[in-house]
């Protein structure tokens, strides 16, 4: 698929998001949002990745789809877990599970210690990239067994329902079962609706199904965007912003996803494709890794604006060393011909 420079754009919009919320900026306590529109983004750009290959070769190398996402996660996560085995006990003297918090991280596990009560409280962050992972794990599979079906409107179909079957879980664990908001903020059963959600538009835009023309009026733009702001402005730990705000949110930016494929050349397109924004977007991974342990201990002792302004110096520059003097040379190697040592991987 070609190179979107305004969906560059959108990532940066997520993670300033994310960075005024850990920075704790007033009057934006539900900017957390910022990891749901990574959410809906992430499963679009994968299926749409996945289906592209499964069209030109009928057929998915899922060996090779498992060693890219590990070649391009894991190698600055590294580097964030040097960084912690180096400073977090000089830090945090007095916390006694560094080394327990370290291999939950590595091995992409976060999520579910916090569901257990064994949270990485200075990386506490690495939550969503257990969830990513378990995405990515099991959606090549199960997009092989949609795709066998040959039935493109009965696989939407059933997705559909898996999408609503999450929704409804969430909900009705929230307002019935008695589950906390804390606990379903990081269960997997009930924040993979996003990613599916983002699958679901990847499926439809990367078979080429049309659009109806009246989901393009601008007015649904201005309305998701509303949407999307009204939920950033609302607190965190309310079980009714769960049931309800979250869908919200990711139907808001699967629009906006739809709008910017179906607009590459209009005015948001433009505005997200402003280069400071691309760059930043480049950089969101190595922001989103660096930032939380920084700010977790700057908030200790500081205001709010010294925390938020600090730990987005320090995150920034770690993401510019890593993304240049890590990620991408690694790109570009793993571009070369050197398949006798990659097939170790």
């Amino acid at each position: 698929m070609p190179y979107s420079p305004a969906l560059d754009g959108l990532r940066a919009i997520a993670i300033l998001l994310v960075l005024l919320f850990h920075g704790r900026m007033p009057g934006m306590p539900g900017a957390n949002v910022g990891v749901d529109v990574f959410f809906v983004l992430s499963g679009y750009l994968i299926t749409r990745i996945l289906l592209a290959e499964h069209q030109a070769s009928n057929a998915l190398d899922l060996r090779r789809f498992y060693r890219q996402r590990l070649w391009r996660l894991t190698p600055p996560l590294l580097l964030l877990l040097l960084l912690y085995a180096l400073f977090a006990p000089l830090l945090w003297p007095d916390y006694y599970f560094h080394i327990r918090d370290w291999i939950v991280v590595l091995i992409y596990q976060a999520d579910l210690a916090l569901v257990f009560g064994m949270a990485p409280q200075m990386m506490l962050h690495t939550w969503s990239l257990g969830i990513e992972e378990r995405f990515y794990l099991l959606w090549p599979l199960a997009l092989l067994g949609l795709l066998a079906l040959r039935n493109l409107r009965v696989a939407l179909v059933l997705l559909i329902i898996g999408i609503s079957v999450v929704g409804l879980w969430r909900m009705t664990a929230l307002q019935i079962g008695g589950v906390g908001s804390v606990e379903a903020y990081f269960r997997f059963d009930m924040r993979i609706s996003g990613l599916l959600l983002g699958a679901c538009l990847g499926m439809w835009i990367g078979n080429k199904l049309p659009v109806p023309e009246q989901l393009l009026r601008r007015h649904w733009l201005v309305m998701a965007g509303l949407a999307l702001l009204a939920v950033v402005l609302y607190p965190t730990d309310d079980k009714g912003r769960l049931s309800f705000g979250l869908p919200l949110v990711e139907i808001a930016v699967l629009y906006i996803l739809l709008w910017l494929h179906c607009h590459p050349q209009g005015l948001l397109s433009k505005i997200l494709a402003w280069n400071p924004l691309v760059y930043i977007g480049q950089l969101s991974y190595g922001l989103y890794l660096f930032h939380y342990p920084v700010m977790d201990y700057l908030k200790l002792q500081n205001p709010w604006w010294l925390t938020l302004f600090a730990g987005t110096g320090v995150a920034f520059s770690l993401a510019v060393f890593s993304h240049h003097l890590i990620e991408l040379p690694i790109r570009r190697w793993r571009k070369r011909p050197v398949r006798a040592l990659t097939s170790l991987f």
